[in-house]
């Protein structure tokens, strides 16, 4: 009863243009505004748009072929929402197409609505910004009909900064039974960058390079990145595959003929590579593990001069660890 109270009340101050009005600016500070670009093939997740469940990108289009469809129920209105920068004190308009069940167009400081209807109806409301964004917002009404929206338009100053382009196609590393390293070319503006695996968000880190792990040996997967600032986060970049490395049934042998060279701070080491190290190298110094390599080689740094170290080395695959190779003593420079 309160919900529908409230909105006889609404209907009484609340009115929508209907859908032979003109057009307004072209201008759009909205990303993906009319719900063509998707997160997952299915079209079960908008890109750009925070939605709730059960919001699909099969609705009838107004415009392009594909439109956000909702179905509220008793605990959910199908909300979906945008948060975009602006410049505070401009003066913004924005409207999106609706037709369906009840239909809600809002912002941060107010909302427009309309109620049920088959044909196309263009909601507008207006505000001054008061931050420098604003979150934008689309739903229906609990326990009501499925509604659906289109080509939503917000126009006014643009924020001084914009969403990034997005990254090209990231180029694969080293490659283990259980991890991948990306690296890819920064992208102007971006202050970040978003990993994907198979269409899924995965992490986010601010350099240009990144170890995915918790992989599956064996396996074959495909990556994009996408760029984040304060604007936004941009389209997805274009995917690359990558296989991780095949699944062992026994530990690695261990490795052979350790060589340590050194100098005053560091010592230098190299071995006999291992076939079956798929996963790398274990090094150790004086019993402590201290790092891991790809390849047969590793650079031991931060060292005292004049001092005596143990080093060994295991090799790894996904089956395990080696036994520990042979020690190799080595004696840093002794500095005056």
């Amino acid at each position: 009863m309160r919900r529908l109270l409230l909105l006889a009340v609404l209907a009484c101050a609340v009115v929508y243009v209907p859908a032979s009005a003109a057009d307004a600016s072209t201008v759009n500070l909205v990303a993906n505004p009319g719900f063509e670009e998707a997160r997952h093939g299915d079209h079960s997740v908008v890109w750009a748009w925070d939605c709730e469940p059960g919001s699909t990108q099969f609705g009838a289009a107004h415009g392009g072929t594909r439109a956000l469809a909702a179905a509220p129920t008793a605990g959910s209105t199908g909300r979906c929402a945008q948060t975009i920068p602006v410049q505070p004190g401009g003066v913004y308009t924005l409207s999106a197409w609706v037709r369906g069940g009840y239909a809600f167009l809002g912002h941060d400081h107010g909302v427009a609505w309309t109620p049920p209807s088959a044909e196309w109806a263009r909601l507008t409301t207006g505000f001054t910004a008061t931050a420098d964004t604003v979150t934008i917002y689309l739903h229906g009404w609990y326990a009501q009909g499925a509604f659906t929206a289109d080509d939503i338009v917000l126009t006014g100053p643009d924020s001084a900064v914009r969403r990034p382009v997005a990254p090209a196609a990231p180029t694969v590393g080293e490659s283990t039974s259980h991890s991948v390293k990306l690296a890819w070319i920064g992208v102007p503006g971006a202050t970040g960058y978003r990993i994907h695996r198979d269409g899924v968000f995965m992490r986010s880190v601010t350099s240009t390079s990144a170890v995915v792990d918790g992989l599956a040996p064996g396996t074959a997967y495909a990556f994009h990145v996408t760029a984040v600032n304060a604007a936004g986060e941009s389209a997805p970049g274009p995917g690359v595959s990558a296989n991780t490395a095949a699944p062992y049934g026994e530990v690695p042998p261990p490795t052979r003929m350790v060589v340590g060279t050194p100098q005053a701070y560091q010592v230098f080491l190299a071995w006999e590579a291992v076939m079956a190290a798929t996963d790398g190298y274990h090094v150790y110094r004086d019993g402590v593990l201290i790092g891991w390599s790809y390849g047969p080689a590793f650079t031991v740094t931060g060292l005292r001069h004049g001092t005596i170290y143990t080093f060994a080395v295991t090799s790894l695959n996904s089956a395990g660890e080696s036994a520990k190779s042979q020690p190799v003593q080595v004696m840093t420079w002794q500095v005056p």
